[in-house]
């Protein structure tokens, strides 16, 4: 699936297009403007802020920051750092700062990862 940006104005564009009486259905809109019906459906639940959902920082930053280090330092050094090695050490580092509800789920390191743009 390919994701499209689009900017404020095309987005309070459609909005506007949406709330005139027009008889189109959402269906219609989507299809002469050339966007995905669920995209337009979202616009409308979050029509307070048009603007594009914020994305969250991470819970623990001071945990993160520790473990990108540690792995950029392992990768310096020549070796590969799987993705169970990364969930391991965030664990035993969760751990030793008393962080108990910390999980180091699969979502939480796909997410760890872009954060800190390691791939």
């Amino acid at each position: 699936m390919v994701q499209h940006s689009y900017s404020k104005h095309q987005k309070i564009r459609v909005l506007k297009r949406w709330k005139e009486p027009h008889g189109l259905t959402l269906r219609d809109i989507a299809r002469r403007e050339k966007i995905g019906k669920s995209c337009i459906s979202r616009w409308i639940r979050n029509e307070a802020n048009p603007v594009a959902i914020k994305r969250r920082g991470a819970v623990h930053p001071e945990l993160e920051k520790e473990l990108a280090r540690w792995v950029l330092e392992e990768r310096s050094v020549g070796l590969k750092v799987c993705d169970s090695h990364i969930r391991e050490t965030a664990l035993e580092i969760a751990k030793r700062d008393d962080l108990a509800e910390f999980r180091a789920s699969v979502g939480w390191l796909v997410n760890f990862k872009k954060r800190h743009k390691l791939n």
